[in-house]
């Protein structure tokens, strides 16, 4: 993700933390998602993993 989608769907990322990160809501921050973010983008790019860069808005229709 991108760090303007990150800021601007903030609120969106926070309310899914815990499903996918097991995060803490309280845990959960904009300065540490970013962080946690690039480092994982970083990653990816290091070994060469596919991955789907999100810029705008993201929408996916599956049942949790």
């Amino acid at each position: 993700m991108s760090e303007d989608y990150i800021r601007n769907y903030f609120n969106d990322i926070k309310s899914y933390a815990n499903v996918i990160e097991n995060r803490l809501e309280d845990d959960c921050a904009v300065e540490g998602v970013i962080e946690d973010n690039k480092r994982v983008l970083e990653l990816v790019k290091k070994h060469n993993v596919n991955y789907i860069f999100i810029n705008d808005r993201y929408e996916i229709d599956i049942e949790l």
